[in-house]
């Protein structure tokens, strides 16, 4: 627990703003086309600032958008956002050792705001994380996502139907600006790419599986598979991280 920030409330809210601005920035322009292919999906205006009030989950809704789009079953489509949105409890148990939770309702908000950019940011703060500190992180990143797409949906009474269809190309630079960097990394995020957009097309196209249980079952079974493929590699790299007794500080 962070002692310190405990007893600056006001001070560790203002650090939590100001490491979250870049956050807000990143969330707000994202959002618009959010915002922008959520019409296009045919939500209302108020259906999708309310989706984005309510979810703070980045890909996962793109991807709840097109499937959507795609005609998808509601049961299509929230067992594909739980399966995109696994990480996030991982990411809230490791975030645990750094807040000092006080009451059910600051874990239930805290929880709540975590996403990728907020866990990075929290992570990596010396001493730990105060829980001002993360209210006011996670509320900032909050209001860029929601208000994005309110700008969003409010651009689009402007546009025509043909801008606003141009938008689903948002969605495969999302995902490509998520891919890429993994694959710099290694081959092994590629393969799995591959093989995931592989099944999907088969199940697809092929048995005429519908695009949300298609989704679903290439998630599930590409990424059993490279658990058993890549097992020997994970272990490795899990042995690689043990400092040996006389090297700690």
């Amino acid at each position: 627990m962070n002692i310190t920030a405990e007893k600056r409330p006001a001070a560790d809210a203002l650090e939590g703003v100001k490491q979250g601005i870049p956050i807000f920035i990143g969330y707000f322009t994202t959002s618009i086309a959010f915002g922008l292919l959520a019409l296009s999906a045919g939500l209302t205006p108020f259906q999708a600032v309310l989706f984005s009030m309510t979810n703070l989950t980045g890909a996962a809704q793109f991807m709840a958008i097109n499937l959507m789009a795609a005609g998808a079953l509601a049961g299509e489509i929230v067992t594909s956002v739980m399966l995109l949105n696994m990480r996030y409890i991982i990411m809230s148990a490791s975030l645990l050792n750094k807040i000092g939770f006080k009451t059910k309702s600051d874990r239930f908000i805290i929880a709540f705001g975590v996403t990728d950019e907020v866990f990075s940011v929290a992570s990596m703060k010396p001493g730990g994380a105060g829980r001002y500190f993360m209210f006011a992180l996670q509320g900032i990143s909050w209001l860029g996502w929601a208000s994005g797409t309110a700008a969003g949906v409010t651009l689009g009474a402007f546009l025509s139907r043909s801008l606003q269809d141009a938008m689903s190309g948002a969605l495969f630079a999302l995902f490509a600006a998520l891919l890429v960097p993994e694959i710099k990394k290694g081959v092994k995020a590629l393969i799995i790419a591959l093989a995931a957009g592989g099944v999907n097309t088969l199940l697809y196209y092929k048995y005429s599986l519908s695009a949300g249980w298609s989704i679903v079952i290439a998630m599930l079974s590409v990424t059993a598979l490279a658990t058993l493929l890549f097992k020997d590699e994970n272990n490795e790299s899990d042995d690689d991280l043990i400092i040996p007794a006389g090297e700690v500080q």
